[in-house]
């Protein structure tokens, strides 16, 4: 398994690519539309070794985050789901911890990853903590309703 940023190679698996529970986050489709037009969106695929996407999420440079942290040197993580397919399989959380290294290798300069998750999205929650985010003290009201705020040193 490994993390890569989205190309036109996985176009046709992106528009084949199914969120069974599409309450909490939104389609990979969708987001990349977006990142056609916003230079702060950076798409990323976890594939595993048949080249297949897994997980998908966007990494996200913009101001947006600061909505979650005030650290100038941190990317928002957004958009974060998994393949109907290969759901509790282990890709989500796999993601996850990989992603530090793939943040020191492509974008050096950053500290910290923040995030939003629905105060509903218990799942969620747990996942982020297991993959070693740190819940802050304050929250965030979004559109869905309130956002717990998590976070993770990149070291």
């Amino acid at each position: 398994m490994k993390l890569i940023a989205y190309n036109d190679k996985f176009k046709e698996q992106i528009e084949t690519y199914q969120v069974k529970n599409l309450v909490f986050t939104g389609l990979p489709q969708n987001a990349i539309k977006i990142s056609q037009e916003n230079i702060n969106y950076h798409p990323v695929l976890l594939v595993n070794e048949l080249n297949e996407i897994c997980t998908f999420f966007i990494l996200d440079y913009g101001d947006d985050k600061f909505k979650y942290t005030n650290n100038i040197n941190s990317l928002l993580l957004r958009s974060f789901s998994t393949n109907e397919r290969f759901l509790r399989k282990g890709y989500a959380l796999a993601a996850l911890r990989s992603l530090p290294r793939y943040i020191q290798t492509n974008y050096p300069n950053i500290q910290e990853i923040t995030l939003g998750v629905n105060k509903r999205n218990v799942a969620a929650q747990k996942l982020y903590e297991k993959a070693g985010f740190k819940k802050e003290p304050k929250t965030y009201t979004g559109k869905k309703g309130p956002q717990l705020i998590f976070s993770k040193a990149i070291l």
